[in-house]
């Protein structure tokens, strides 16, 4: 089958395309710099076709279209955004010119160009914002939306607008509500890979062994990207139109929990301090989904234990550090 990803050189993006080219696919898609691309050209060489990657920004009307109809897609998904959720607040506009009005542009393209094509559309666990009590964890798909922060709104109303985009224009999208996930490949602005990251360093002798760090104590829903790229493909063969589902690992699991095993692993003893500045004011402090439905209706289920995802973090960023 043809697929086409918004964000094929991101860090989901990039897990993806190695899924789909391992199953004997074709992946064209959108990025918005060439030289993102490198790792899916250092894996696959000419396997992977560069040349069927756009270079544009996913709220370029006219070259998305184009992208789209060279692309002649069975499968769209919509990967591309700005994730970081602290620089949402710095640039709130920018955010929800990407995250929100980004998916307007994706969806309505796809609707003209490639109608006959299914959407993924890939969302957020962190749409669900605000939670009042333990008695609404697990959080499920009827859970009401309360976002917290420019990046979980505009990503709430991207989730909205697809199943309008289902309702009104009748078309075929699946939205992907993905929980915390990581693994080799993520930026260093994340929790578990900022773990990663200096603790490689302090091994290298690049960093130092007094690693800076904000509340431990929050619990989330951590699971392997790798995982979650076989739950997209998951939705993409059998998900309900219209449907909203989570993908994560069912679990809360204590950020100090990733950081002592991250510690276990190292060859070199480091400190940790807790930095006043990295505190946040007003945080939830447990979130974990439920992956219920999206285990009833594809069979989908996250495989990889997180040590193991933590053992390969960590092996990821000794290997970068090296280079």
């Amino acid at each position: 089958m043809r697929f086409f990803i918004t964000g094929v050189s991101g860090f989901a993006g990039s897990h993806l395309a190695c899924l789909l080219l391992d199953r004997g696919h074709f992946v064209a898609g959108a990025a918005r710099e060439a030289r993102s691309l490198a790792t899916l050209h250092r894996r696959y060489g000419e396997r992977f076709p560069t040349s069927a990657v756009d270079i544009c920004d996913i709220r370029d009307h006219a070259a998305l279209r184009e992208a789209l109809a060279r692309a002649e897609p069975d499968g769209v998904y919509h990967l591309a955004a700005l994730t970081f959720v602290p620089k949402s607040f710095e640039r709130p506009a920018l955010a929800y010119e990407v995250n929100f009005l980004g998916s307007i542009e994706l969806l309505a393209a796809v609707r003209d160009v490639a109608p006959r094509a299914r959407v993924v559309l890939v969302t957020s666990g962190e749409v669900y914002g605000w939670i009042d009590s333990a008695r609404d964890l697990p959080l499920v798909e009827s859970q009401p939306l309360r976002p917290l922060s420019p990046y979980s709104v505009a990503k709430a109303a991207a989730d909205l607008a697809a199943f309008q985009f289902f309702w009104s224009d009748s078309l075929d999208v699946v939205r992907a509500r993905p929980f915390n996930h990581t693994g080799p490949g993520q930026t260093a602005d994340f929790v578990c890979s900022e773990f990663a990251r200096a603790l490689a360093a302090a091994e290298s002798g690049s960093g130092p062994k007094r690693l800076q760090v904000g509340n431990l104590e929050v619990e989330r829903d951590f699971s392997d990207v790798r995982d979650v790229v076989r739950g997209y493909l998951s939705l993409f063969e059998k998900g309900i139109a219209g449907e909203a589902y989570n993908l994560g690992s069912g679990r809360a699991t204590r950020v100090r929990t990733v950081l002592d095993e991250l510690r276990e692993q190292c060859r070199v003893p480091v400190e940790v301090d807790v930095d006043p500045r990295k505190l946040r004011p007003r945080e939830v402090t447990r979130v974990v989904g439920s992956i219920e439905k999206i285990g009833r209706d594809t069979g989908w289920r996250p495989e990889i234990p997180l040590r193991q995802t933590l053992v390969d973090l960590l092996d990821h960023w000794r290997q970068e550090l090296n280079r």
